[in-house]
């Protein structure tokens, strides 16, 4: 009986400490640089290979993850936020849910992760590891033993198999395994493939990599393995029924390959040429009686040059037009199997020689992309409402982005007045006293502009620097006086700042204005008309710097507020009447210039622009995989107006046909139909899906 119980406590207790399942989502990219997009699926995918190891808990699958995100259509939510994260939770039936971001810079890389309670969306961990960002898998680690630690598991799991913790790996190979994995689930197997064949060739002790070429291999396999069977199935009575001593042999294969012609059934018309090989049947044989020149053999080797040339392989088309001009030089097609030929060796040149400089190029694009957002700031609409803190975000931005280009970058860069675009941010940081970036800037022009006028455009700069310097003491006195007067002012002192309200606004305190305002109203009242004017301006100074430093909503309840004083104004109420329209002139001027702020700035974001200037050169330069990727990357990420998000949808599926995957361009073509019916694409993205091989 004591055993009987003993084993039923001891099920009991196995049942209570089940493992808990884990799902690890993808990690945001916070540091603006979009070429680390994809480091964001690495990072997690990294995590659930490790932590898999691990016992005592379940790691959720990355496929799985990565299908519930396309059903739900996160787009532009970030992971980072744990309601998005609880979601996700949830969605994948996960206990706990780990969150991350990461941020680049120089040679630091930093990881965040929140390790999330699906159930209450509570944060259990928070942690941040940071490290040369060539030491990935220190960091990795030191992630995977916090994680391990805070769900009470030892982290001891074998990683032979994977990497030692003091062993160092290039971010570049982290980077090209991210993109691999992106690929893969667009889709592109075979780029997915050849990148991680190149990417284990530069790293051979990759681990990472090596095992998810494997996987990607044997999935190949399988998957090469079953479209054959279906097709060898699909042509297996057109095949038993050729007679090859009949004198209709030549008749019944032209039939089957002209309805695979017609019908765009490129694959099934290789693999029905395959299948005729291992019949055994004599290449020599005339197809058409004695009396005619063409052979089987020539026939075959001719649909399989245009079975190949509609299917954009073109290593194959070369290989296959290479064998016919030499077997059959005096065939009737020899002309247009030359010319298949030189178009393929003539794709692949392009695409070899689009390589050469393309690093620069995408650098200066990411460059010009950078300073169009970043220039706006010099907008003073938009730079009334940029406090320290979001000053502090476009800062890094210009300094991670911008100055730390190089040479080349810059003599890549198509803009004919670089030095005014790359210094405009010059001109931002003066306005918030940031000395410290206006000498960067300084530092970085006099290294990199070289030319003789940008030359003398830097010592300007630097003399424009100069004489910041020197008034430096003039500002701080005034900020320190104006300080003093938002605290404990006299009505003359406050009534001097108030008459020059304006003019103040060069000093970037719109705090001390507002508090000054503020104080005036709150403590005096109007005596005579000249007072009665003053506290009008303050009640419009309080409202506008409301408006600019916190909300515009809140703006308007002030402006209710004095709007309720129209007694208190009775002996004035002209210049009352006066002052309420104008500040009604000047909330729906903030508002409409706040509307720009948040669509050019605040809500937008710069990765936009960059990924849009990346596919252009990618496009240009003939490295459609590149390309396909990029766009992808825009339509997923990002919410896009419709008729952007109509043009990029088109083009992805024109990089995809011009890679030939046709799976994709149909898929894509749908999606386009469906999202955007009224679209002026509709028509011709339906024109190639109707024509393209099935």
């Amino acid at each position: 009986m004591k055993k009987w119980v003993t084993y039923i406590l001891l099920f009991a207790f196995a049942y209570t400490v089940k493992a808990k399942t884990i799902a690890i989502s993808y990690f945001d990219n916070s540091s603006g640089d979009a070429k680390y997009n994809a480091l964001s699926k690495g990072i997690a995918d990294m995590l659930i290979t490790d932590l898999s190891k691990v016992k005592g808990v379940n790691i959720v699958e990355r496929e799985k993850l990565e299908k519930l995100i396309q059903e739900i259509k996160l787009g532009q939510s970030k992971y980072f936020d744990p309601a998005t994260a609880q979601k996700l939770g949830k969605g994948l039936g996960a206990q706990n849910i780990l969150t991350g971001s990461f941020y680049f810079l120089d040679n630091t890389l930093r990881i965040d992760a929140r390790l999330i309670d699906v159930q209450t969306g509570g944060i259990i961990l928070a942690e941040q590891v940071t490290g040369n960002k060539n030491s990935f898998f220190a960091l990795h680690q030191q992630l995977a033993t916090l994680l391990s630690k805070n769900l009470n598991v030892s982290y001891n799991p074998d990683l032979s198999g994977l990497y030692r913790s003091n062993e160092e790996v290039e971010l570049t190979a982290v980077v090209n395994y991210s993109n691999a994995i992106e690929l893969q689930d667009q889709g592109m197997t075979a780029d997915a493939e050849v990148l991680l064949e190149k990417t284990i060739n530069t790293y051979p002790k990759f681990n990472f990599a090596k095992n998810k070429l494997e996987e990607l291999k044997e999935w190949l396999k399988k998957v090469e393995a079953q479209r054959e069977l279906l097709i060898a199935e699909e042509l297996k009575n057109a095949i038993n029924t050729i007679d090859p001593t009949s004198d209709k042999f030549g008749t019944q294969i032209q039939t089957v390959w002209t309805s695979l012609l017609t019908s765009y059934k490129f694959n099934q018309m290789l693999s029905f040429n395959n299948s005729l090989r291992k019949k055994n049947f004599d290449p020599k044989k005339k197809m058409y009686g004695d009396a005619s020149a063409l052979t089987l053999g020539e026939m075959m080797l001719f649909y399989d040059c245009i079975a190949l040339n509609s299917l954009k392989k073109q290593e194959e088309i070369i290989e296959s037009s290479k064998a016919f001009i030499t077997e059959y030089p005096l065939s009737m097609y020899f002309q247009s199997i030359k010319m298949y030929l030189e178009q393929a060796i003539k794709e692949l040149e392009q695409r070899e020689n689009g390589k050469k400089g393309l690093e620069n190029k995408l650098e200066a694009e990411a460059l010009d992309a950078y300073l169009n957002y970043l220039n706006k700031l010099e907008w003073r609409s938009n730079l009334q409402f940029v406090n320290e803190k979001e000053y502090k975000h476009y800062q890094q931005l210009y300094r991670s982005q911008v100055l730390s280009v190089s040479k080349a970058t810059l003599v890549a860069w198509d803009e004919s007045s670089k030095f005014s675009e790359f210094t405009e941010f010059f001109d931002i940081a003066l306005h918030f006293n940031d000395i410290k970036t206006m000498e960067e800037i300084v530092i970085v022009c006099k290294k990199i502009f070289t030319d003789p006028d940008d030359e003398e455009r830097a010592l300007s700069l630097e003399n424009k620097l100069d004489d910041y310097k020197s008034k430096t003491e003039e500002q701080k006195e005034k900020i320190a006086e104006l300080e003093n007067i938002a605290k404990k002012g006299t009505k003359a002192e406050l009534e001097k700042i108030i008459k020059w309200l304006f003019s103040n606004e060069k000093y970037n305190r719109p705090d001390l204005l507002l508090a000054i305002c503020n104080q005036y109203i709150t403590n005096y009242k109007a005596g005579n008309e000249n007072e009665t004017a003053l506290l009008l301006e303050a009640w419009e100074g309080l409202i506008v710097n409301t408006a600019k430093l916190n909300s515009i909503e809140e703006a308007r309840k002030k402006q209710e507020i004095l709007k309720g004083k129209a007694a208190d104004f009775k002996e004035s109420s002209i210049a009352y009447e006066k002052a309420i329209k104008e500040i009604n002139t000047d909330l729906k001027g903030l508002q409409n210039d706040y509307n720009t702020y948040l669509k050019n700035l605040k809500e937008s974001d710069p990765m936009i622009g960059v990924l849009e200037n990346y596919a252009s050169i990618y496009k240009e330069n003939y490295q459609y995989t590149e390309e396909a990727y990029t766009r992808k990357q825009l339509i997923d990420l990002f919410k896009l107006d419709d008729e952007k998000g109509a043009l990029q949808l088109f083009l992805l599926a024109m990089s995809y046909f011009n890679l030939g995957y046709f799976d994709n361009v149909k898929k894509t073509a749908a999606l386009l139909k469906e999202k955007y019916p009224s679209s002026t694409y509709y028509e011709s993205i339906s024109s190639i899906a109707n024509f393209m091989p099935r």
